[in-house]
């Protein structure tokens, strides 16, 4: 797909989304949580622009999983820390003339002290993991306004807490929740809002990355008062709670979902 530029907030005509399908887009969605979160608004009657960018076979699995089940799903391949990839995200959600949701989802990092980063690894952290919220959120605010839309984005406890070898990506959660709170504040007056979600350990091919994977998991396992860990499922159906008129006074908020495991 193609990119055009993005249409500064405020400078382009309202569109009008009523002859258009509910509308969701997710970063992220071949995989675990982004996957499930496709899945889940989908069922829910939302056409998903599905976004990712290495992972071809599981976001073509994906996007036959739903059309399967009868929803209707578009995949945009775009790197979501590039300008290129953002300005095709906006394009794709333009061409759909409507958006009631926008799950920014994508994250990267890479587990190791955070002394030992480097530089071409933070920034590109902070692109993927913050930037691209607040760039999306700028070039798609009248879409979203246009729908009375929603975003969620993805955060995690390492945003509040010290945890081995995640430094860049706790950093950068920190920041896309400060930054959820700024965007909910400007965004409110035109009827969008903003939240985040954390969603504590969740089992996917991400957190199974980390170098201590196993002793962390043991670690948060004896935690959870639930008494297991998070599947993608349990996250994706939180998402479709925050998305849903009833829950239309909450924003500005960062959600936790982690069956207890930050009471003690």
């Amino acid at each position: 797909m193609s990119a055009t530029a993005v249409c500064a907030t405020g400078s382009c005509p309202t569109p009008s989304p009523s002859s258009a399908p509910r509308t969701a887009l997710v970063t992220g969605a071949s995989r675990g949580i982004g996957r499930a979160i496709a899945r889940a608004l989908a069922a829910d009657g939302y056409r998903v622009l599905a976004n990712w960018a290495r992972s071809e076979d599981a976001a073509r699995s994906l996007a036959a999983e739903i059309t399967a089940a009868g929803g209707a799903c578009t995949l945009v391949r775009a790197n979501v820390g590039s300008p290129v990839g953002l300005a095709a995200l906006v394009e794709a959600a333009r061409a759909a003339n409507r958006l009631d949701v926008l799950v920014h989802n994508a994250a990267l990092g890479t587990f190791k002290p955070v002394l030992q980063v480097r530089p071409n690894q933070w920034q590109l952290t902070m692109s993927i993991n913050v930037q691209a919220l607040l760039e999306l959120a700028r070039g798609l605010a009248d879409l979203l306004a246009a729908s009375g839309g929603v975003v969620v984005s993805l955060t995690s406890h390492g945003g509040r807490r010290v945890l081995p070898n995640y430094g860049a990506v706790g950093v950068s959660k920190a920041a896309l929740e400060s930054l959820t709170r700024y965007l909910a504040a400007e965004l409110a007056p035109r009827g969008v809002r903003v939240n985040a979600l954390c969603a504590g350990w969740v089992d996917t091919d991400a957190v199974r990355a980390f170098p201590n994977h196993g002793e962390l998991r043991a670690w948060v396992e004896q935690r959870v008062p639930m008494g297991r860990v998070a599947e993608p499922g349990d996250i994706a159906d939180v998402v479709r709670l925050l998305v849903r008129p009833e829950a239309r006074w909450i924003t500005g908020q960062v959600i936790v979902a982690d069956g207890g495991e930050s009471l003690w």
